[in-house]
């Protein structure tokens, strides 16, 4: 099945805040923040310390990166903007150096800076785990992480707060590695996770390793109603449907629209709620597999059009 990952749940990294620069446009589109509003949150809160660049543009930072994140973190608790802003620039105050991107190790770095409600050190750590390659921090961290996070929830070592905290963290990297997958000339896969489903990190990593070797990626993200999905297909023709679930009734309620959908597109139910019975019921794939390695079959094997 999709395990947990789908659900939710020996190179030294060398600080590149000295390398790495962006103009505001740039900048606004990697951190998803309106530039206008970046310009009111560096006034206003001192939030973001550019440099200038020789003919006078601005140039933002990682640092300023990190700021911005820790600030939205904290928003998305319900801490307000000026609030928000004060503890993301107290917590740059002793800005975190990247670690050795060992995957072990940035694993259990994530679960203590979780544990810590730290968005400032998660930020610094996805960026070690990114920095070999978008699949290599899904597949040696970000799934890992995710896996270890259910764990220990399911013992009482972490809370559901602190799964939501990750999540949100986690979710919204992914989603800025996934600018662009639209794009290009290759088969289309439309994602979704039906009404009540809000575990979305695993199809997203599904949606980040297939757009990689070369799928084009329509995503309608969490809790999305069924006729909103059949509506989709019908207006794009995508290639293949996956609808991801955590829990089996989120599927399984919706089990004529899903037959009705996989006698016109190949459709796959992935996540830790779909089981091969009620694939084969239905008459649609079932993903068996991790993210990655579904990702993988699916593009070695691609449907024949079912329509």
């Amino acid at each position: 099945m999709f395990v947990k990952g789908w659900s939710n749940c020996h190179t030294r990294r060398v600080s590149r805040d000295e390398e790495d620069r962006w103009r505001i446009k740039e900048f606004a589109a990697k951190v998803g923040v309106q530039e206008v509003t970046l310009r009111a949150w560096e006034r206003r809160y001192d939030l973001l310390r550019p440099q200038r660049s020789s003919g006078g543009f601005r140039l933002y930072s990682r640092a300023d990166e990190r700021r911005i994140r820790s600030m939205q973190a904290h928003m998305a608790r319900g801490i307000a903007a000026a609030q928000a802003a004060a503890l993301a620039v107290a917590e740059s105050a002793g800005d975190v150096t990247p670690p050795a991107a060992d995957p072990a190790e940035l694993v259990e770095g994530l679960i203590v800076a979780t544990k810590a409600f730290d968005a400032t050190r998660i930020d610094v750590l996805l960026d070690a785990a990114f920095a070999p390659g978008r699949l290599d921090g899904i597949r040696d961290v970000v799934l890992p992480v995710l896996v270890e996070i259910g764990r220990q929830w399911e013992r009482g070592q972490l809370t559901v707060g602190h799964e939501h905290f990750a999540s949100h963290l986690i979710e919204r990297r992914l989603l800025t590695l996934a600018t662009g997958w639209g794009r290009g000339g290759g088969p289309l896969a439309l994602l979704a996770c039906p009404s009540r489903e809000r575990h979305t990190l695993g199809l997203l990593c599904f949606g980040l390793a297939l757009s990689e070797r070369g799928w084009r990626i329509a995503y309608l993200g969490a809790d999305t109603p069924i006729d909103q999905i059949e509506g989709a297909s019908q207006t794009l023709g995508p290639d293949a449907v996956v609808l991801c679930a955590l829990l089996a009734p989120h599927l399984s309620e919706h089990a004529a629209a899903i037959g009705e959908l996989g006698r016109r597109h190949h459709t796959i139910l992935a996540g830790a709620g779909a089981t091969a019975e009620l694939a084969h019921q239905l008459g649609v794939a079932h993903a068996a597999g991790d993210p990655l390695t579904e990702a993988h079959a699916l593009a070695e094997r691609p449907p024949v059009a079912a329509r």
